[in-house]
């Protein structure tokens, strides 16, 4: 299991790798998708050394070369703040969708969150503290018109 490690702990080839590799996932959004916003949002926050990141969480990444990929940065960096839960693991499962992720990956990470969800739920709430239930209101999430290539399911 990889330690997780903040922005300041990466090497550049392997900042510089993930956030292309995160960008040219999100290259059939529109640019105004929420997703992006997000992941400007999250990346800001990466930066500054406010969260770590250590990649997919009990399963293998979307990619071999880089352990950087945008539905598990977006929620370890919801994770980080407080955001755990049904309703963020629902999002996560959205932009796993949307991002055109494979069917059979979403549907393992779906049913390891639902067994493990309860484990962060009570960590946040009973040790850190810091637990939040409901979306940030700076995105008021609800589900986008999003974009699944036909020919990929």
């Amino acid at each position: 299991m990889t330690k997780n490690r903040f922005y300041s702990e990466f090497t550049y080839q392997e900042i510089n790798y993930g956030n292309n590799f995160m960008m040219s996932e999100m290259m059939n959004l529109d640019f105004m998708h929420p997703v992006r916003s997000l992941h400007i949002r999250a990346w800001q926050d990466f930066k500054d050394n406010k969260f770590s990141y250590d990649g997919a969480t009990f399963v293998r990444e979307r990619s071999d070369e880089t352990i950087f990929e945008l539905a598990s940065f977006i929620h370890d960096w919801m994770n980080s703040k407080g955001y755990v839960g049904k309703k963020i693991d629902d999002m996560f499962i959205d932009i796993m969708i949307t991002l055109n992720y494979p069917r059979e990956l979403i549907i393992k990470r779906y049913f390891l969150m639902r067994m493990f969800t309860w484990v962060n739920v009570l960590r946040h709430k009973y040790i850190l503290k810091d637990y939040k239930n409901e979306l940030p209101n700076y995105y008021c999430y609800t589900l986008p018109e999003i974009y699944i290539n036909p020919l990929y399911y």
